[in-house]
C-alpha cells in the first residue's frame, strides 16, 4: 500500500529545514530541573514506591513550605512538554515525510531509552523484577488503565511518554486536518482548544469521583491531546506570521502569576486549565526570540546542553532519587543545608547518568535505526565518495 505523505504548509528556511530553536531547547533544560525539584516532594501516598523523599527535610514546616512551592509547578512542566511536542513535530515536518517514516523515527527516539530505564525503575522503585501491573508500562499503554499502581508503576515518569506515544500515533491524522484550517480562523481554533481544556477540567471536577480525577484529567491521553493540538496550532500561527507580539519577559511573568494562583485552586484545575494560556505564550515568545535573532538567556550553552539531555534525564531521575534515599537510609532527615546537599548531589548524579544514556543509547539508536537501511547505506556511500 502506498505510503501517505504528511500534508505541510510551504517550508520556510533553507535546504528543506526550518531554523533551529535553541531557546526552546534551553526551556526544556529549565523544565527538567523544575521537574526534578518537584519530585523531591514525593511521599509514600503520592506514588506506589513506599518512599518519602520529602522527609529528607527534618523540619515539618520546611516540608510544608516546599510542598506548597513545588506541589503544582510540575503539572505546568508536563503541559509545557505536551504543547511543545505538538509544535516541534509540526515545525520539523517536511513534505517528504511519510507516516511510516515518521512513526519509525518517533519509536526509535522513545523506545530504546524506555527499554533501558523501565527495568531499572522496576528494580529500584517497585522493588521487583516482574509484576503484572508493570507489564502495561513496558508497552507504553499504562495511561489507559485507571489504576495508579499501573500508571506510575516501575519507572513512573514513563507515564508521560505513554501519552506522547498516543500523540505520535495520532499526528499523521491530526496534521492534515489542522492544516486545512484557514489561516484567518487559526485563532478561533486556539480559543476553542483552550475552552476544551477548561471544559474537560470542569467535567472532571463536577462529574468524576476524586478517585479517577487524576487519571481522567492528568493522565488520560485523549484529554491531554488538546494541549498537543494547541502546539500544532501554535506552529501554524507562527509559520503564517499571525502570532502575537509578546516578549519573553511578559509571557514569563504571566506564567509565574498562573503558577502562584495554581496552588490555591482545586488541584484538577492546576493540571493545565490555569496555566495553559501562559504556557502557550511562553513557548511562542521563545520561538519569536530565535526566529528574530533576539538575545535570550535561554540560548546559554549550558541550558541548551541540559535541554539535549532532558529526555534521558527525565526518564532516570526518580530512580536516582529513590536509590539514593534507600542507600542513605529511609529514616534519615537533615537540616535545610543537609537536604540541599542531597538534592544537589543527586541532581549531578542524575545528570551524569543522563549523559551516559544520551551518549550511548539515545544518540546511537537514532543514528542506527531512525532511517531505513537503504537510506543509511546510501548516506554512507555518499560520504565515502565525498
Amino acid at each position: 500500500m502506498a505510503q501517505t505523505h504528511l500534508d505541510r504548509k510551504p517550508i520556510t528556511g533553507t535546504e528543506g529545514k526550518r531554523p533551529p530553536l535553541p531557546s526552546l531547547t534551553g526551556m526544556r533544560g529549565v523544565a527538567a530541573i523544575v521537574v526534578f525539584l518537584c519530585h523531591i516532594m514525593v511521599q509514600a501516598d503520592d506514588l506506589p514506591y513506599d518512599v518519602d523523599l520529602l522527609h529528607i527535610f527534618a523540619d515539618p514546616d520546611v516540608r510544608s513550605n516546599y510542598r506548597f512551592a513545588f506541589g503544582v509547578v510540575g503539572y505546568t512542566c508536563v503541559s509545557f512538554f505536551f504543547v511543545l511536542s505538538g509544535f516541534i513535530l509540526t515545525w520539523a515536518a517536511r513534505p517528504s515525510d511519510t507516516v511510516t517514516g515518521f512513526w519509525r523515527r518517533r519509536f526509535v527516539k522513545l523506545y530504546p531509552l524506555h527499554l533501558v530505564t523501565y527495568p531499572l525503575g522496576m528494580l529500584v522503585l517497585t522493588g521487583a523484577l516482574t509484576s503484572g501491573k508493570d507489564v502495561p508500562g513496558l508497552f507504553l499503554i499504562q495511561t489507559w488503565v485507571p489504576d495508579n499502581r499501573v500508571i506510575f508503576g516501575a519507572n513512573g515518569p514513563s507515564w508521560s511518554i505513554s501519552v506522547e506515544a498516543f500523540f505520535y500515533l495520532a499526528f499523521p491524522a491530526l496534521l492534515p486536518l489542522l492544516s486545512k484550517i484557514k489561516e484567518s480562523h487559526l485563532w478561533g481554533w486556539v480559543v476553542g482548544a483552550v475552552v476544551a481544556v477548561f471544559a474537560t477540567t470542569v467535567v472532571s471536577y463536577t462529574s468524576i469521583s476524586e478517585t479517577y480525577q487524576v487519571w481522567f484529567s492528568y493522565v488520560f491521553p485523549p484529554v491531554r491531546v488538546v494541549e498537543f493540538i494547541l502546539g500544532i496550532l501554535l506552529a501554524r500561527l507562527i509559520i503564517s506570521g499571525r502570532w502575537i507580539n509578546i516578549g519573553l519577559g511578559p509571557a514569563g511573568l504571566l506564567l509565574l502569576v498562573a503558577c502562584v494562583i495554581a496552588p490555591n485552586v482545586p488541584e484538577v484545575f492546576a493540571f493545565a486549565a490555569v496555566t495553559v494560556i501562559p504556557v502557550l505564550l511562553v513557548i511562542g515568545a521563545g520561538i519569536k526570540v530565535d526566529t528574530e535573532g533576539l538575545s535570550s538567556p535561554l540560548r546559554n550553552r549550558v541550558l541548551v546542553r541540559l535541554g539535549d539531555l532532558s529526555f534521558a534525564f527525565y526518564l532516570v531521575h526518580i530512580s536516582v532519587l529513590v536509590a539514593a534515599r534507600r542507600l542513605l537510609g529511609m529514616d534519615k532527615s537533615w537540616s535545610v543545608g543537609g537536604a540541599a546537599l542531597f538534592i544537589v548531589v543527586t541532581y549531578f548524579i542524575t545528570l551524569f547518568v543522563a549523559w551516559v544514556l544520551h551518549t550511548f543509547v539515545e544518540n546511537p539508536a537514532m543514528r542506527r535505526w531512525s532511517r531505513p537501511a537503504a537510506r543509511r547505506d546510501a548516506g554512507k556511500t555518499g560520504a565515502a565518495a565525498g
